[in-house]
C-alpha cells in the first residue's frame, strides 16, 4: 500500500537519501597541507647566504565568497574554505584556507629544500632576524578560486628582497598563476566528497610549487655573484687557451 499517494512517497525518498548523504559525507573535510617536491631542482650554485622568510601581509580583496549556486562562485582562500555544498558537487565536504602567513611558511620550507642557500628560514616578524643577509617579506595580493566558467583562478604574490644590514632592495616585483582551473576539477564524486577534496589540494599544491620555483629562481639570479671577467691577452703573447690548443694539436 502507498501511505504517500500523489508521488509523495518519491519526494520523502529522495530527502532521505540526501540528508544521509549530507550526515555521512559531513566529516569529509581536509586540511590543507603544502606537499612539496622531494626534490626540487637546484636553479643555480649553491649560495653562501642565510636568508630569512618573514611572514607575508594579507592584501587581497576584502570578501571571502562572491556569486551564487547557479552562476558560480569565487572564494577568495586567504580569508576562506571552500564549501562542497557552495559548488553544488553534491557532497558536503570543505578545503581548507590558504591565509597569507601559510603561504610565507610554505615558501621558507620549498627554499630551504631546494639547496641553493646556506640556510632558510621562515620568521613572524622582522624584529626576529639575527644574522640573516637576505630578508624577503611581501604579501598574499591574490588567492582567487572560481568555479565561473572561462573565469580563471588568480594566485599571486608581491615579494621584496632586501639585503641586510643596510635594508638595500636587491628586487621588488610580483610572481603569481593566473589561467582557467582544469575542467572536472570539482565535478561530483556520487558519495564520496574526499576525490574531490584531493583533486583541488593536488591543484592548489601544483599552483604553489610552480610559484615558488619561479620565485627561488629570481632570488637565485639576483644574488649570483657576476661572472668573472677575462683578462685580456696582451699583444704577441698566446692566451692560456691558445697554448693548451696547441699542446693538444688542434690549432
Amino acid at each position: 500500500m502507498n501511505r504517500y499517494p500523489d508521488g509523495q512517497g518519491g519526494s520523502m525518498k529522495r530527502l532521505m537519501i540526501l540528508f544521509l548523504s549530507a550526515f555521512f559525507l559531513a566529516g569529509c573535510s581536509s586540511g590543507f597541507v603544502y606537499q612539496r617536491k622531494a626534490n626540487p631542482s637546484q636553479d643555480g650554485p649553491k649560495l653562501p647566504v642565510k636568508v630569512a622568510v618573514v611572514a607575508f601581509g594579507d592584501g587581497t580583496r576584502d570578501f571571502t565568497s562572491e556569486g551564487n549556486i547557479f552562476s558560480g562562485h569565487v572564494f577568495n582562500l586567504a580569508r576562506t574554505d571552500i564549501n562542497g555544498l557552495s559548488l553544488n558537487t553534491g557532497a558536503a565536504f570543505s578545503v581548507s584556507s590558504l591565509p597569507a602567513a601559510n603561504w610565507s611558511k610554505a615558501l621558507a620550507e620549498d627554499m630551504a629544500a631546494s639547496g641553493a642557500f646556506r640556510s632558510v628560514k621562515f620568521m613572524y616578524a622582522p624584529s626576529e632576524v639575527t644574522d640573516e643577509e637576505i630578508v624577503v617579506e611581501g604579501a598574499l595580493t591574490k588567492a582567487y578560486f572560481t568555479t565561473i566558467s572561462d573565469k580563471p583562478d588568480e594566485f599571486v604574490l608581491h615579494l621584496q628582497v632586501r639585503r641586510m644590514p643596510d635594508n638595500t632592495v636587491l628586487r621588488e616585483g610580483d610572481v603569481g598563476k593566473i589561467g582557467v582551473r582544469p575542467s572536472g576539477l570539482t565535478t561530483t564524486c556520487l558519495t564520496y566528497g574526499g576525490c574531490v577534496v584531493g583533486r583541488i589540494n593536488r591543484y592548489l599544491n601544483g599552483i604553489m610549487q610552480g610559484i615558488f620555483a619561479d620565485a627561488r629562481r629570481d632570488l637565485v639570479l639576483v644574488l649570483a655573484p657576476p661572472p668573472a671577467e677575462k683578462k685580456p691577452t696582451p699583444p704577441g703573447q698566446d692566451s692560456p687557451e691558445d697554448v693548451v690548443m696547441r699542446i693538444l694539436g688542434k690549432e
